[in-house]
């Protein structure tokens, strides 16, 4: 459904797809400085009598050089040749011939019959001894010298990678990073923010980039469908045809504002419906059972629903199947925390994500328009605010300090409105700043780092300033080391993405553009998705695999906090979260992980990942005065990027995997078969961590095709854990849950709930079977991985 522009002029691009280039540094071969055995050289059938003068005079003058020789500096070239010269006359010396005549009497004795000069015999028997001594003591001066060339020796090793010396670099680098730096890059970005476009700004954002040294960067430009609201906001009308703006404004031209337009859920259904009001809290299969009970839903009923902690997506599609037809989408002012203000504010949602667009989004053009499909839900969705429902119910204001009283619509109260919703679909573009850090050895292995900027209309994505800001001073220290002459073993990619609010189309459309070379060749995703939006707790999301890697950097990096409590302290969980990270996770299977400070009480950018406030000041407002979680975050980040681009072994851990695994079938009802199989992945991977992990990471046992072998298998593990459909708003990588307050797998979670509905066990049992794949598939696939290492070893005896 999309048309990809053209790039903005002003700005040098190398292609709108990702470079995909191999490396055969494995495959190079060194010329062998070693004596040749001379069965592999052809020789003559009558070489007995070859004109020993001429043979000389050959030996002297010819000049040969190995097939697989790489000169290492050009400087160095003269020596290498004459040193190769060398050792090839070596091998072609009469000392070899000599010998395959020894071991073949049969074919020395076919010349036996013949009758040479008895003079000429001797002379030629004395001159061939005499050429044989020479050539002897000259091998053995070369090879004597040879041993302390420099020349050869730093061939050899340069193709060898030196892990302390990453790790001093990656030290610099953080030392590099400031809080004085990210401060300059913030004052930036949030100068040019005001009235910028998405276009604009990651314009502005890849020009910064290459002004500090990033030489390959790329402005993509794409152009997508939204969903944008009408030419007047969305009204609600009492039956007394009072009528009120979502923000709880009467409805009034004079009062009327641009914000006003922007209180919507994008992809909602359009149209008018009136209907009777019912409170259905958060909208839990629990609340749906006590209302239906005591309600009588139909397709002209409203809910008023809570925003929660389950995806919004998955709450709407319950409400549809019960038999709403409007919702009207509120925040709890005890769900959010103290210093945040927002019972008031206004706010947008968006039904889509990118996980989601594949069924939703039209790929059909018939040459004059597109066609366009069906929203998201049937429902009308309709965000509101505290003020608008303190004037359509009556209830009691909560005065107590100590307790939050959360909103309840008494149960006396009947209310009947007419919802009324409009908003347009048009084509839109959105832009992608890209930049490319490639590889010494592996360049055709990515990390990616990404984080979102200012989108179309003004709407940005809250504190994108601090992400933007973060990243370019991590782009910012790696590129002055870079200019020293050190490179990261693998690619890094820095990625700004737009389209944020309105499903997170820019990572969207640049995975599925370069989706096959991705899902081959990406190795984790690490997002600066809202890096500081509180002052209280550091929040650690990862995969499994990567969670290891996560709490020991948080441990040992230390600075200044505001509350050291909260800097150090290592919470890393596997839960889902909204941002950009979705595609990477769900449809390329790949490791990932994010940093964030938050309000310890109510992690609003958690439980509320649709919401997008129209107030800029919330977007933008600083709470990290001193930057120094920005500091913090800024190195936890890039050591993470830093660490997986660099090291020899992946730092991934397979045996985590396993251990969560186990945890979340830990009691729960699931069949033995899940139970058993889990044991078994727990048993393979131990064997495959000690008998292949442990020997790669010794630098004295390690062996450069097994580890390139053991990243393939740790790169792509997680792939395993991918299911084909997942309910909505649930993520299709099995890994992750839907928050803290459970260990067990989301998809048998939302099956056991959808049996109380649906009074059937057909969707938990297709649950049970997912599950059971997918550790199936895993255990098999780390067991062929050790086939696999077993039958390099038996090729090498």
């Amino acid at each position: 459904m999309e048309e990809k522009e053209s790039n903005s002029a002003g700005i040098s691009l190398q292609g709108n797809y990702l470079s995909y280039q191999k490396i055969e540094s494995d495959r190079r071969t060194l010329p062998d400085l070693h004596y040749m055995e001379n069965d592999d050289i052809t020789t003559s059938a009558l070489e007995l009598e070859w004109d020993m003068e001429m043979e000389l005079e050959e030996l002297g003058t010819e000049q040969l050089q190995s097939d697989g020789f790489i000169p290492c500096h050009e400087e160095n070239s003269t020596a290498m040749q004459s040193h190769t010269v060398a050792s090839n006359q070596l091998s072609i010396s009469p000392k070899g011939r000599f010998q395959r005549l020894e071991e073949e009497p049969e074919y020395f004795s076919h010349y036996t019959e013949l009758k040479p000069k008895t003079s000429k015999q001797f002379f030629t028997i004395v001159k061939t001894f005499s050429i044989f001594m020479f050539t002897f003591l000259i091998g053995i001066l070369i090879g004597y010298f040879s041993k302390g060339n420099p020349t050869s020796s730093s061939c050899v090793s340069s193709n060898e990678p030196d892990s302390s010396d990453d790790l001093n670099v990656i030290n610099e680098i953080m030392k590099d990073i400031t809080k004085e730096n990210i401060e300059q890059y913030y004052r930036y970005f949030t100068q040019i923010s005001v009235n910028m476009t998405s276009s604009n700004t990651a314009e502005n954002i890849a020009l910064r980039w290459t002004s500090i040294g990033l030489k390959e960067v790329q402005l993509l430009n794409y152009s997508v469908l939204l969903d944008l609201p009408g030419s007047s906001p969305n009204t609600i009308t009492l039956n007394n045809s009072q009528c009120y703006y979502p923000s709880g404004q009467q409805c009034d031209e004079e009062t009327k504002s641009q914000e006003y337009l922007y209180t919507y859920a994008a992809y909602s259904a359009n149209g008018n419906l009136e209907g009777e009001v019912i409170d259905v809290q958060y909208g839990t299969v629990e609340d749906l059972t006590r209302v239906t009970q005591i309600k009588h839903v139909s397709k002209t009923s409203i809910a008023l629903l809570k925003l929660g902690f389950l995806p919004l997506l998955y709450k709407l599609s319950l409400l549809e199947e019960t038999g709403f037809g409007g919702v009207l989408v509120y925040i709890d002012p005890c769900d959010v925390p103290d210093t945040e203000n927002l019972k008031d504010k206004e706010f947008m949602v968006s039904l889509k994500r990118e996980g989601f667009l594949s069924t939703t989004e039209s790929s059909n053009y018939n040459g004059n328009s597109w066609e366009r499909k069906p929203n998201v839900t049937s429902l009308l969705v309709q965000p509101v605010t505290i003020s608008l429902l303190r004037r359509l119910f009556t209830w009691t204001e909560n005065t107590m300090t100590d307790h939050c009283l959360p909103i309840k619509v008494p149960e006396k109260d009947q209310l009947t409105i007419t919802l009324n919703i409009r908003s347009r679909q048009e084509y839109k573009k959105v832009s992608n700043s890209i930049g490319f850090l490639r590889g010494l050895l592996f360049p055709d292995r990515y990390i990616i780092l990404g984080s979102p900027h200012a989108d179309v209309h003004g709407r940005s994505p809250q504190n994108w300033v601090s992400g933007a800001a973060t990243m370019t001073s991590i782009i910012s220290s790696i590129v002055s080391k870079v200019k020293t002459g050190w490179r990261p073993h693998r690619t890094i990619v820095f990625c700004s993405w737009g389209g944020n609010p309105y499903g997170n189309f820019g990572s969207y459309k640049w995975g599925k553009d370069l989706q096959r070379i991705l899902a081959g060749n990406a190795v984790a995703y690490i997002g600066l998705q809202n890096p500081v939006c509180g002052n209280g707790s550091l929040r650690s999301i990862s995969s499994p695999s990567l969670q290891q890697l996560a709490t020991e950097l948080a441990k040992k990096i230390q600075i200044n906090c505001t509350r050291k409590e909260g800097c150090y302290k290592a919470n890393v969980s596997s839960i889902q979260t909204q941002g950009d990270a979705d595609f990477f996770i769900n449809q390329l299977g790949i490791p990932a992980a994010q940093f964030a400070f938050e309000d310890k009480r109510a992690k609003i950018s958690h439980i509320f990942p649709e919401v997008l406030f129209n107030n800029k000041e919330t977007s933008n407002q600083i709470t990290d005065t001193y930057f120094y979680l920005h500091e913090y975050i800024a190195k936890l980040t890039s050591e993470m990027v830093l660490r997986i681009a660099s090291d020899p072994v992946l730092p991934f851990n397979a045996l985590d995997i396993a251990l969560e695994i186990q945890k979340r079938i830990e009691g729960d009802d699931v069949s033995t078969d899940i139970i058993e199989m889990a044991k078994q992945l727990r048993e393979t991977v131990q064997w495959f961590q000690s008998n292949e992990m442990r020997p790669a990471n010794d630098p004295n046992e390690r062996v450069p095709i097994r580890v390139r072998m053991l990243n393939d298998v740790l790169q792509n593990m997680e792939k395993n854990f991918l299911i084909s459909s997942s309910p909505p708003g649930f993520f299709r990588n099995l890994l992750y849950r839907l928050d803290e307050t459970s260990s067990r797998f989301s998809i048998l979670q939302e099956a056991q709930q959808h049996c109380r509905i649906t009074k059937s066990n057909e969707t938990l049992m297709t649950a049970l079977q997912e599950v059971l794949n997918s550790i199936s598939s895993s255990e098999l696939y780390f067991k062929e991985g050790l086939h696999l290492f077993d039958s390099d070893l038996e090729e090498k005896d």
